[in-house]
């Protein structure tokens, strides 16, 4: 009986190490950063934070936190465009170039900010 139990916690000391090396090994040499979410507002008539650093790849979403509509609108016209952000909706920009994105609302142009993205 005892050479079972050992033969059980042998076989189950075995498996565990075999999970623990899996789990812990990568298969990629070169791993794709995981896309991460970034948070802004806009709140007060301004975006907070008005200048926000993200990674490339990832996605930024603006949510409305104002009584008024809003826009997030690139200053280039071309990069990105909400359209009318009702009061508690949002917007959301996947960064897919490296550098800096200036931007405003379109109806409140004193409201600007600038999204810069980066690599690690």
């Amino acid at each position: 009986m005892k050479a079972i139990k050992i033969f059980w916690v042998s076989c189950l000391a075995v498996l565990f190490t075999i999970g623990m090396n899996a789990c812990s090994k990568s298969n990629d040499a070169n791993p794709t950063p995981a896309t991460t979410d970034n948070l802004a507002t806009i709140q007060g008539m301004q975006f907070m934070p008005a200048t926000i650093t993200v990674l490339l790849g990832s996605r930024t979403t603006w949510t409305n936190m104002d009584a008024t509509a809003h826009t997030v609108t690139s200053d280039d016209g071309t990069s990105f465009s909400s359209g009318t952000i009702s009061p508690q909706g949002t917007f959301s920009f996947t960064a897919t170039q490296l550098g800096s994105y200036h931007y405003h609302c379109s109806i409140h142009p004193t409201e600007q900010g600038i999204v810069q993205v980066v690599t690690r």
